[in-house]
Protein backbone atom coordinates (compact mmCIF):
# COMPACT_ATOMS: atom_id res chain seq x y z
CA UNK A 1 0.00 0.00 0.00
CA UNK A 2 1.32 3.35 -0.84
CA UNK A 3 2.78 5.40 2.02
CA UNK A 4 1.86 9.22 2.89
CA UNK A 5 3.80 11.70 2.72
CA UNK A 6 2.43 13.78 5.22
CA UNK A 7 3.60 17.98 6.45
CA UNK A 8 5.86 17.52 9.02
CA UNK A 9 5.43 19.52 12.30
CA UNK A 10 8.87 20.89 13.65
CA UNK A 11 8.36 22.63 16.71
CA UNK A 12 4.95 22.92 19.00
CA UNK A 13 4.23 26.34 17.45
CA UNK A 14 3.94 25.46 14.01
CA UNK A 15 0.31 25.34 12.81
CA UNK A 16 1.28 24.97 9.13
CA UNK A 17 3.80 24.87 6.32
CA UNK A 18 4.51 26.03 2.72
CA UNK A 19 5.82 23.58 -0.11
CA UNK A 20 8.66 26.16 -0.91
CA UNK A 21 10.47 23.25 -4.13
CA UNK A 22 10.04 20.05 -4.90
CA UNK A 23 13.27 17.52 -5.28
CA UNK A 24 11.89 15.08 -6.99
CA UNK A 25 9.16 14.70 -9.48
CA UNK A 26 6.91 11.90 -9.93
CA UNK A 27 8.22 9.19 -11.19
CA UNK A 28 11.44 9.54 -9.82
CA UNK A 29 12.58 7.04 -7.49
CA UNK A 30 13.75 8.02 -4.15
CA UNK A 31 15.67 5.93 -0.84
CA UNK A 32 14.63 6.22 2.65
CA UNK A 33 16.10 9.19 4.30
CA UNK A 34 16.71 11.28 1.04
CA UNK A 35 15.35 14.64 0.60
CA UNK A 36 12.04 14.83 -1.78
CA UNK A 37 10.69 18.50 -0.79
CA UNK A 38 11.66 21.59 0.66
CA UNK A 39 9.11 23.84 2.76
CA UNK A 40 8.91 26.93 5.24
CA UNK A 41 8.19 26.15 8.59
CA UNK A 42 7.48 28.72 11.32
CA UNK A 43 10.55 30.94 10.13
CA UNK A 44 13.37 28.62 8.92
CA UNK A 45 13.65 26.13 5.63
CA UNK A 46 13.81 22.80 6.00
CA UNK A 47 13.86 19.72 3.71
CA UNK A 48 11.52 16.82 4.17
CA UNK A 49 13.14 13.78 3.98
CA UNK A 50 11.15 10.38 2.57
CA UNK A 51 10.29 7.68 5.19
CA UNK A 52 10.43 4.47 2.80
CA UNK A 53 12.27 3.56 -0.19
CA UNK A 54 10.42 3.70 -3.61
CA UNK A 55 8.67 5.64 -6.15
CA UNK A 56 7.45 9.29 -5.94
CA UNK A 57 3.58 7.63 -7.15
CA UNK A 58 1.95 11.71 -6.96
CA UNK A 59 3.04 14.90 -5.21
CA UNK A 60 -0.17 16.58 -3.84
CA UNK A 61 0.82 19.57 -3.04
CA UNK A 62 1.61 22.58 -5.65
CA UNK A 63 4.99 25.04 -5.11
CA UNK A 64 3.80 27.54 -2.89
CA UNK A 65 0.55 25.76 -1.59
CA UNK A 66 0.38 26.24 2.37
CA UNK A 67 -1.24 23.82 4.20
CA UNK A 68 -1.84 22.73 7.82
CA UNK A 69 0.33 20.01 9.53
CA UNK A 70 0.02 16.29 9.07
CA UNK A 71 -1.91 16.99 5.52
CA UNK A 72 -0.94 14.57 3.08
CA UNK A 73 1.15 16.25 0.13
CA UNK A 74 2.58 12.70 -1.91
CA UNK A 75 2.77 9.56 -1.97
CA UNK A 76 5.46 7.01 -1.92
CA UNK A 77 5.27 3.26 -2.95
CA UNK A 78 6.08 0.66 -5.70
CA UNK A 79 6.06 1.45 -9.55
CA UNK A 80 2.61 1.00 -10.46
CA UNK A 81 0.71 0.76 -7.36
CA UNK A 82 -2.33 2.48 -7.11
CA UNK A 83 -2.61 5.20 -4.30
CA UNK A 84 -5.64 5.37 -1.92
CA UNK A 85 -9.18 5.29 -3.33
CA UNK A 86 -9.90 9.09 -1.77
CA UNK A 87 -7.59 10.80 -3.85
CA UNK A 88 -8.37 8.54 -6.92
CA UNK A 89 -12.12 9.39 -6.41
CA UNK A 90 -11.25 13.41 -6.19
CA UNK A 91 -8.93 13.07 -9.56
CA UNK A 92 -12.06 11.36 -11.38
CA UNK A 93 -14.46 14.19 -9.93
CA UNK A 94 -11.75 16.84 -10.89
CA UNK A 95 -10.84 15.00 -14.48
CA UNK A 96 -14.22 14.04 -15.50
CA UNK A 97 -14.87 11.80 -18.76
CA UNK A 98 -13.71 13.73 -22.34
CA UNK A 99 -16.51 15.63 -23.78
CA UNK A 100 -16.36 18.21 -26.26
CA UNK A 101 -15.69 22.30 -25.65
CA UNK A 102 -19.62 22.88 -26.21
CA UNK A 103 -20.54 19.60 -24.02
CA UNK A 104 -18.40 21.33 -21.19
CA UNK A 105 -19.92 24.07 -21.14
CA UNK A 106 -23.15 22.64 -20.87
CA UNK A 107 -22.07 20.52 -18.24
CA UNK A 108 -20.58 23.28 -16.55
CA UNK A 109 -23.37 25.85 -16.44
CA UNK A 110 -25.57 22.61 -15.50
CA UNK A 111 -23.11 21.60 -12.29
CA UNK A 112 -22.89 25.15 -10.90
CA UNK A 113 -26.74 25.96 -11.26
CA UNK A 114 -27.64 22.35 -9.50
CA UNK A 115 -24.97 23.55 -7.11
CA UNK A 116 -26.46 26.93 -6.41
CA UNK A 117 -30.10 25.00 -4.17
CA UNK A 118 -30.49 21.83 -3.88
CA UNK A 119 -34.14 22.73 -1.80
CA UNK A 120 -37.32 22.12 -2.83
CA UNK A 121 -38.79 24.15 -5.31
CA UNK A 122 -42.49 24.88 -5.31
CA UNK A 123 -44.38 25.46 -8.76
CA UNK A 124 -47.44 25.26 -10.65
CA UNK A 125 -47.26 21.93 -13.42
CA UNK A 126 -48.15 24.66 -15.95
CA UNK A 127 -44.70 26.90 -14.55
CA UNK A 128 -42.72 23.65 -14.64
CA UNK A 129 -43.99 22.53 -18.00
CA UNK A 130 -43.09 25.79 -19.71
CA UNK A 131 -39.63 26.28 -17.77
CA UNK A 132 -38.49 22.94 -18.83
CA UNK A 133 -39.48 23.81 -22.50
CA UNK A 134 -37.71 27.56 -22.35
CA UNK A 135 -34.79 26.15 -20.43
CA UNK A 136 -35.37 27.98 -17.46
CA UNK A 137 -34.20 26.65 -14.31
CA UNK A 138 -37.08 27.60 -11.84
CA UNK A 139 -34.68 28.42 -9.49
CA UNK A 140 -34.39 31.74 -10.83
CA UNK A 141 -37.61 32.58 -10.73
CA UNK A 142 -39.38 33.94 -7.64
CA UNK A 143 -42.77 32.64 -7.40
CA UNK A 144 -46.08 35.34 -6.89
CA UNK A 145 -48.40 32.04 -5.82
CA UNK A 146 -49.53 31.16 -2.43
CA UNK A 147 -46.32 30.24 -0.17
CA UNK A 148 -44.05 31.74 -3.33
CA UNK A 149 -45.55 28.92 -5.40
CA UNK A 150 -44.06 30.09 -9.09
CA UNK A 151 -46.96 30.42 -11.84
CA UNK A 152 -47.31 30.34 -15.43
CA UNK A 153 -46.60 33.97 -15.57
CA UNK A 154 -43.48 34.23 -13.36
CA UNK A 155 -41.72 32.25 -16.05
CA UNK A 156 -43.28 34.30 -18.70
CA UNK A 157 -42.73 37.55 -17.16
CA UNK A 158 -38.88 36.10 -16.25
CA UNK A 159 -38.53 35.37 -20.24
CA UNK A 160 -39.51 38.82 -20.90
CA UNK A 161 -36.69 40.01 -18.21
CA UNK A 162 -34.13 37.65 -19.64
CA UNK A 163 -34.27 38.44 -23.18
CA UNK A 164 -32.79 42.11 -22.39
CA UNK A 165 -30.05 41.09 -20.22
CA UNK A 166 -27.20 38.06 -20.22
CA UNK A 167 -27.58 35.31 -19.53
CA UNK A 168 -25.67 34.07 -16.35
CA UNK A 169 -25.84 30.56 -13.69
CA UNK A 170 -27.14 31.68 -10.16
CA UNK A 171 -23.50 30.94 -8.68
CA UNK A 172 -22.16 33.28 -11.02
CA UNK A 173 -24.65 36.02 -10.67
CA UNK A 174 -23.94 36.03 -6.67
CA UNK A 175 -20.77 36.22 -6.77
CA UNK A 176 -20.78 39.27 -9.03
CA UNK A 177 -23.08 40.70 -7.15
CA UNK A 178 -21.04 39.84 -3.77
CA UNK A 179 -17.84 41.36 -5.38
CA UNK A 180 -19.93 44.71 -6.45
CA UNK A 181 -19.56 43.33 -10.33
CA UNK A 182 -22.14 44.11 -13.19
CA UNK A 183 -22.57 40.76 -14.61
CA UNK A 184 -23.79 43.15 -17.99
CA UNK A 185 -19.35 43.66 -18.32
CA UNK A 186 -18.53 39.74 -18.12
CA UNK A 187 -17.84 37.94 -21.70
CA UNK A 188 -19.69 34.48 -20.96
CA UNK A 189 -17.97 31.60 -22.07
CA UNK A 190 -20.95 29.08 -21.67
CA UNK A 191 -23.88 27.59 -23.60
CA UNK A 192 -25.48 30.64 -25.86
CA UNK A 193 -22.70 32.57 -24.32
CA UNK A 194 -24.31 32.25 -20.56
CA UNK A 195 -22.25 33.63 -17.66
CA UNK A 196 -20.42 30.99 -15.57
CA UNK A 197 -18.32 31.34 -12.50
CA UNK A 198 -14.93 30.59 -14.27
CA UNK A 199 -16.00 33.21 -16.18
CA UNK A 200 -16.70 35.90 -13.11
CA UNK A 201 -13.27 34.38 -11.40
CA UNK A 202 -10.74 35.16 -14.93
CA UNK A 203 -12.82 38.71 -14.78
CA UNK A 204 -11.40 39.29 -11.14
CA UNK A 205 -8.23 37.92 -11.68
CA UNK A 206 -7.79 40.33 -14.79
CA UNK A 207 -9.11 43.20 -12.54
CA UNK A 208 -6.75 41.99 -9.88
CA UNK A 209 -3.60 42.03 -12.12
CA UNK A 210 -4.55 45.59 -13.04
CA UNK A 211 -4.27 46.64 -9.04
CA UNK A 212 -1.30 45.03 -8.93
CA UNK A 213 0.73 46.63 -11.73
CA UNK A 214 0.09 50.35 -9.85
CA UNK A 215 0.16 48.72 -5.96
CA UNK A 216 2.42 45.53 -4.98
CA UNK A 217 0.90 44.07 -2.15
CA UNK A 218 3.58 41.51 -0.46
CA UNK A 219 1.50 38.69 1.41
CA UNK A 220 1.53 38.38 4.59
CA UNK A 221 2.42 35.06 4.98
CA UNK A 222 4.99 32.74 6.01
CA UNK A 223 8.48 34.49 8.15
CA UNK A 224 6.56 38.14 7.64
CA UNK A 225 3.47 36.77 9.57
CA UNK A 226 5.16 35.04 12.31
CA UNK A 227 7.27 37.95 12.76
CA UNK A 228 4.84 40.19 13.25
CA UNK A 229 2.17 37.46 15.36
CA UNK A 230 5.49 37.75 17.82
CA UNK A 231 6.33 41.14 17.99
CA UNK A 232 3.02 41.88 18.39
CA UNK A 233 2.40 39.50 21.21
CA UNK A 234 5.61 40.69 22.83
CA UNK A 235 4.99 44.55 22.64
CA UNK A 236 1.50 43.76 23.93
CA UNK A 237 2.46 41.70 26.80
CA UNK A 238 5.25 43.05 28.19
CA UNK A 239 5.82 46.73 29.71
CA UNK A 240 8.85 47.73 28.71
CA UNK A 241 11.18 50.50 28.74
CA UNK A 242 14.81 51.20 27.60
CA UNK A 243 17.59 52.36 28.96
CA UNK A 244 20.85 54.15 27.44
CA UNK A 245 24.33 54.34 27.96
CA UNK A 246 27.38 55.73 25.96
CA UNK A 247 30.86 53.25 25.46
CA UNK A 248 34.13 54.58 24.58
CA UNK A 249 35.04 51.94 22.55
CA UNK A 250 38.94 53.15 21.76
CA UNK A 251 40.07 49.73 24.16
CA UNK A 252 37.71 47.64 22.04
CA UNK A 253 39.14 48.60 18.96
CA UNK A 254 42.43 48.53 19.90
CA UNK A 255 42.23 44.65 21.17
CA UNK A 256 40.16 43.66 17.97
CA UNK A 257 43.42 45.01 16.08
CA UNK A 258 46.16 43.65 18.24
CA UNK A 259 44.28 39.88 18.06
CA UNK A 260 42.29 39.53 14.51
CA UNK A 261 45.37 38.33 12.93
CA UNK A 262 46.20 35.55 15.85
CA UNK A 263 42.45 34.71 15.60
CA UNK A 264 42.52 34.90 11.98
CA UNK A 265 45.26 32.29 11.56
CA UNK A 266 43.53 30.12 14.20
CA UNK A 267 40.21 30.04 12.77
CA UNK A 268 40.33 31.20 9.22
CA UNK A 269 37.39 34.10 10.54
CA UNK A 270 37.76 38.00 10.92
CA UNK A 271 36.54 39.09 14.54
CA UNK A 272 34.15 41.62 14.81
CA UNK A 273 32.73 44.01 17.23
CA UNK A 274 30.12 42.11 17.94
CA UNK A 275 32.11 38.75 18.80
CA UNK A 276 33.83 41.02 21.82
CA UNK A 277 30.51 42.73 22.48
CA UNK A 278 29.19 38.78 23.02
CA UNK A 279 31.76 37.64 25.65
CA UNK A 280 31.39 40.92 27.52
CA UNK A 281 27.09 40.58 27.50
CA UNK A 282 27.90 36.68 28.74
CA UNK A 283 30.05 37.85 31.49
CA UNK A 284 27.75 40.68 32.58
CA UNK A 285 25.02 38.47 32.93
CA UNK A 286 26.54 36.11 34.50
CA UNK A 287 27.48 38.99 37.56
CA UNK A 288 23.65 39.95 36.36
CA UNK A 289 21.31 37.14 36.26
CA UNK A 290 17.77 38.84 36.23
CA UNK A 291 18.72 39.93 33.22
CA UNK A 292 19.62 36.72 31.88
CA UNK A 293 15.89 35.77 33.49
CA UNK A 294 12.61 34.26 32.09
CA UNK A 295 9.12 35.49 33.18
CA UNK A 296 7.21 31.75 33.69
CA UNK A 297 4.07 30.39 35.20
CA UNK A 298 5.74 29.62 39.10
CA UNK A 299 7.45 33.19 38.71
CA UNK A 300 10.88 34.07 37.51
CA UNK A 301 13.50 31.76 36.29
CA UNK A 302 17.19 32.74 36.48
CA UNK A 303 19.35 30.92 33.74
CA UNK A 304 22.26 29.59 34.74
CA UNK A 305 23.86 29.36 31.94
CA UNK A 306 23.84 31.99 28.50
CA UNK A 307 22.47 31.43 25.32
CA UNK A 308 22.84 34.54 22.98
CA UNK A 309 20.41 35.17 20.64
CA UNK A 310 21.98 36.45 17.67
CA UNK A 311 19.10 39.09 15.43
CA UNK A 312 19.99 38.51 11.51
CA UNK A 313 17.92 40.42 8.83
CA UNK A 314 17.30 39.04 5.94
CA UNK A 315 15.31 40.46 3.14
CA UNK A 316 12.15 38.69 3.58
CA UNK A 317 12.52 39.18 7.18
CA UNK A 318 14.33 38.52 10.65
CA UNK A 319 16.05 35.29 12.15
CA UNK A 320 17.48 35.14 15.64
CA UNK A 321 19.90 32.23 15.52
CA UNK A 322 21.17 31.16 18.99
CA UNK A 323 24.70 30.99 20.48
CA UNK A 324 24.96 28.51 23.22
CA UNK A 325 26.54 28.52 26.03
CA UNK A 326 28.69 31.47 25.18
CA UNK A 327 29.46 31.88 28.95
CA UNK A 328 31.86 29.06 28.40
CA UNK A 329 33.35 30.09 25.40
CA UNK A 330 36.42 31.65 24.28
CA UNK A 331 36.88 34.60 22.19
CA UNK A 332 37.58 32.12 19.28
CA UNK A 333 35.13 29.59 19.57
CA UNK A 334 32.65 32.53 19.69
CA UNK A 335 34.25 34.16 16.73
CA UNK A 336 33.58 30.70 14.75
CA UNK A 337 30.12 30.15 16.32
CA UNK A 338 28.45 33.69 15.30
CA UNK A 339 30.42 33.32 11.85
CA UNK A 340 28.73 29.71 11.63
CA UNK A 341 25.00 30.49 12.18
CA UNK A 342 24.94 33.68 10.66
CA UNK A 343 25.97 32.09 7.35
CA UNK A 344 23.40 29.55 7.79
CA UNK A 345 20.75 31.77 8.72
CA UNK A 346 21.82 33.20 5.40
CA UNK A 347 21.36 30.68 3.34
CA UNK A 348 18.35 28.92 4.97
CA UNK A 349 20.43 25.89 6.29
CA UNK A 350 19.30 26.56 10.11
CA UNK A 351 17.18 24.21 11.85
CA UNK A 352 14.00 24.83 13.67
CA UNK A 353 15.49 23.86 17.10
CA UNK A 354 18.71 26.10 16.47
CA UNK A 355 16.34 29.16 17.18
CA UNK A 356 15.34 28.41 20.55
CA UNK A 357 15.68 27.93 24.21
CA UNK A 358 17.57 31.76 23.60
CA UNK A 359 18.42 33.70 27.39
CA UNK A 360 18.78 37.01 26.16
CA UNK A 361 19.03 38.68 22.03
CA UNK A 362 21.15 40.98 20.81
CA UNK A 363 20.54 43.32 18.12
CA UNK A 364 23.26 45.15 16.08
CA UNK A 365 22.33 48.17 13.62
CA UNK A 366 25.10 49.65 14.16
CA UNK A 367 26.42 48.83 10.39
CA UNK A 368 23.04 50.82 8.96
CA UNK A 369 24.47 54.31 10.84
CA UNK A 370 21.68 54.20 13.60
CA UNK A 371 22.72 55.66 17.07
CA UNK A 372 19.51 54.92 18.92
CA UNK A 373 16.76 52.64 18.82
CA UNK A 374 14.14 50.61 21.26
CA UNK A 375 14.60 46.55 20.18
CA UNK A 376 11.45 45.02 20.99
CA UNK A 377 12.14 41.84 22.84
CA UNK A 378 12.37 38.55 21.70
CA UNK A 379 9.96 36.10 24.54
CA UNK A 380 10.73 34.31 26.49
CA UNK A 381 13.97 36.51 27.14
CA UNK A 382 13.13 39.29 29.77
CA UNK A 383 15.37 41.03 27.42
CA UNK A 384 17.80 42.66 24.64
CA UNK A 385 20.14 44.95 23.85
CA UNK A 386 20.71 47.18 20.65
CA UNK A 387 24.19 47.59 19.44
CA UNK A 388 24.21 51.01 17.73
CA UNK A 389 26.73 52.49 15.09
CA UNK A 390 30.04 54.04 16.43
CA UNK A 391 30.82 57.49 16.05
CA UNK A 392 33.81 59.80 16.87
CA UNK A 393 32.89 62.36 19.44
CA UNK A 394 34.03 65.25 21.44
CA UNK A 395 34.46 64.31 24.94
CA UNK A 396 36.47 65.34 28.13
CA UNK A 397 38.89 63.20 29.27
CA UNK A 398 40.86 64.01 32.35
CA UNK A 399 39.25 67.79 32.31
CA UNK A 400 40.75 67.93 28.01
CA UNK A 401 38.97 67.57 25.38
CA UNK A 402 39.67 64.31 23.05
CA UNK A 403 37.51 62.65 19.88
CA UNK A 404 36.68 59.11 20.95
CA UNK A 405 34.97 56.35 19.15
CA UNK A 406 31.66 56.06 20.93
CA UNK A 407 29.25 53.83 20.32
CA UNK A 408 25.14 53.72 22.30
CA UNK A 409 23.95 50.58 23.77
CA UNK A 410 20.36 50.32 24.17
CA UNK A 411 19.09 47.55 26.90
CA UNK A 412 14.66 47.52 26.79
CA UNK A 413 13.63 45.28 29.73
CA UNK A 414 10.31 43.71 30.58
CA UNK A 415 9.65 45.31 33.38
CA UNK A 416 8.12 42.49 35.09
CA UNK A 417 11.06 41.21 35.87
CA UNK A 418 13.92 43.88 36.00
CA UNK A 419 13.64 47.23 37.17
CA UNK A 420 15.08 50.14 36.72
CA UNK A 421 18.39 50.04 38.84
CA UNK A 422 19.27 46.36 38.36
CA UNK A 423 19.42 47.35 34.51
CA UNK A 424 21.45 50.19 34.79
CA UNK A 425 23.60 48.21 37.39
CA UNK A 426 23.85 45.72 34.08
CA UNK A 427 24.34 48.54 31.47
CA UNK A 428 27.25 49.97 33.73
CA UNK A 429 29.08 46.91 34.42
CA UNK A 430 29.20 45.93 30.54
CA UNK A 431 30.25 49.59 29.84
CA UNK A 432 33.14 48.94 32.13
CA UNK A 433 33.94 45.46 30.22
CA UNK A 434 34.01 47.08 27.13
CA UNK A 435 36.10 50.23 27.95
CA UNK A 436 38.39 48.03 30.45
CA UNK A 437 38.27 44.40 28.07
CA UNK A 438 41.28 43.30 29.92
CA UNK A 439 38.72 42.81 32.37
CA UNK A 440 37.06 39.95 30.17
CA UNK A 441 39.88 37.63 30.66
CA UNK A 442 40.00 38.05 34.84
Amino acid sequence: MATEVIMPKAGMAMEEGTVIKWLKEEGDKVEKGEAILEILTDKVNMEVEAEVGGILLKTIAKEGEVLPVFSTIAYIGEEGEKIPDAYEETKKRNEGKHVTPKENQIKETQREEISFSNTKIRATPAARRAAREKHIELSQIRGTGPKGRIQLCDVESFREIEKSRKRSTPLAANIAKAQGINIEDIEGSGFKNKVLKADVEKYLSHEKNLREEEDKIIPLTGMRKVIGSRMRDSYFTAPTFTLNIDVDMTNVKALRNEVKDSIFNETGNKITFTDIIIMAVSKALMKYPIVNASLVEEGILLHNYVNIGLAVGLDEGLLVPVIRDTHKKSLSEIVNSTKDVIERTKNNKLLPDEMEKSTFTISNLGMFGITHFNPIINQPNSAILGVNTITDKMVVINKKPDIRPIMCLSLTVDHRVIDGAPGAKFLQYLKDLLENPMKLLI
